[in-house]
């Protein structure tokens, strides 16, 4: 089978698991914004791919692992009623156990196999371990710039409406305009990734989004962000105080020093 044949399958695969959920009664929100996110984080990931020049059998598996990376989502979501891996299940574990479940990646090679289910196991980890494979640090990587990429315009448009209809978007964290939490912008300003376990409010998950910055592994991504303007958007509703102008200061640096390297 072809890299496109297979990726065409796979797509196929990941829309006959997912229909399903869709079509049941009560929660097509939450399910069709799952589906959405899949498809917007696998074109982010072609996009890294393809500024970066990637080999064609790692492109091939960063668009699996894109494509799987949030299959658990949906068994979560159905059992919890929640996206919070903390009080649920570890959603990348059941994204692997899922595409295995359901045989998602048949045709692919065993070595293509184990890239994507790396990938994708290791995609929501704080942190990256060290690898041996080069090539599955390479595909978690990507995967991990086009998920966070993509969760900027998702938390942005959630947090532009008065009163967002579906707060489990930013997993149900508090709505109080001024407050913030110590923990999330310390980390953020040592250059460190927060802790969802530290969010309390709605801030707490726009400064630690900001900090995503740091975790971004490609030019590509980078130039993306800048781009799109996300970090200045979630800036802008932020509480305007002296410790968030420092912060403002900061990123705004360190982003600039990216984009020269860039």
């Amino acid at each position: 089978m072809t890299p496109s044949g297979l990726e065409h399958a796979v797509a196929a695969r990941f829309a006959a698991f997912t229909d399903p959920y869709v079509s049941a009664p009560g929660d097509a929100f939450a399910f069709r914004l799952k589906i959405d996110h899949t498809l917007r984080v696998l074109g982010i990931a072609k996009a890294i791919v393809q500024a970066e020049k990637l080999p064609e059998h790692l492109a091939l598996a960063c668009h699996l692992a894109a494509l799987m990376h949030d299959v658990g989502r949906f068994p979560q979501y159905r059992q919890y009623r929640t996206f919070r891996d903390t009080v649920s299940a570890n959603h990348a574990g059941l994204s692997v156990r899922h595409a295995l479940r359901e045989k998602m990646l048949e045709g692919a090679t065993v070595e293509t196999r184990r890239l994507v289910l790396g990938a994708v196991y290791l995609h929501n980890k704080r942190t990256l371990p060290r690898l041996r494979s080069a090539g599955m640090d390479t595909v978690a990587r990507v995967v991990r710039d086009s998920d966070k990429l993509d969760i900027y315009q998702v938390m942005i448009e959630h947090f532009s409406q008065k009163n967002p209809p579906h707060p489990e978007v930013a997993l149900d964290v508090k709505d109080e305009p001024g407050a913030y939490s110590s923990k999330v912008i310390e980390a953020v300003l040592r250059r460190k990734p927060g802790d969802y376990e530290d969010i309390v409010y709605i801030n707490d998950f726009k400064i630690m989004t900001i900090g995503w910055l740091y975790d971004l592994n490609f030019r590509a991504s980078c130039r993306m962000l800048h781009e799109r303007g996300y970090l200045e958007t979630l800036f802008a509703g932020l509480p305007k105080d002296t410790l968030l102008n420092t912060l403002r200061e900061h990123v705004r640096a360190d982003l600039a020093q990216r984009l020269e390297g860039a």
